[in-house]
């Protein structure tokens, strides 16, 4: 008898632990089943559009950087008694560079290694009504244009 009851319990015990691993199992599939998105969580468009935003700030920035450095603003000093006043490219990396230093105007070589002072000047130049090399150039242009049209 003892056996009977034996497997009469095991019997609801197994049945009663199938039923709540069964229940368990519909409610992560219900939970599966709303947790399943209808569409990919990063599409292409995204990637896409994420990645075009990317490049316009790093071309934004590229930008600036170029602007300033052709405009001269990364040499600004706080000292106002020292500046460039005009600087000419020698090579790859040697320049000459006038120098203003209160009224006193230094002509300086730099290169990669070392600065020297290349001549001091007894008269200081005025450069305020030159042209640069970019007008001069846009002006030749200009010019040849026109006569390209008249012809």
């Amino acid at each position: 008898m003892m056996t009977l009851l034996t497997k009469v319990s095991s019997f609801f015990t197994l049945l009663l632990l199938s039923s709540f691993s069964m229940a368990a199992g519909l409610d992560d599939k219900t939970s599966l089943a709303s947790k399943t998105l209808s569409s990919p969580p990063v599409s292409t468009g995204a990637l896409v559009e994420t990645l075009l935003g990317l490049l316009l700030v790093l071309a934004i920035i590229a930008f600036l950087v170029w602007l300033l450095r052709k405009t001269g603003q990364f040499q600004t000093s706080s000292n106002s008694e020292m500046h460039i006043v005009a600087n000419l490219a020698l090579g790859p990396r040697e320049r000459a560079i006038l120098l203003q230093v209160g009224k006193q105007q230094i002509l300086v070589g730099v290169t990669s290694q070392h600065v020297q002072t290349l001549h001091v000047l007894d008269e200081p130049i005025n450069t305020d009504n030159k042209q640069s090399n970019s007008s001069r150039f846009a002006d030749k242009l200009q010019q040849m244009m026109q006569q390209k049209g008249k012809s």
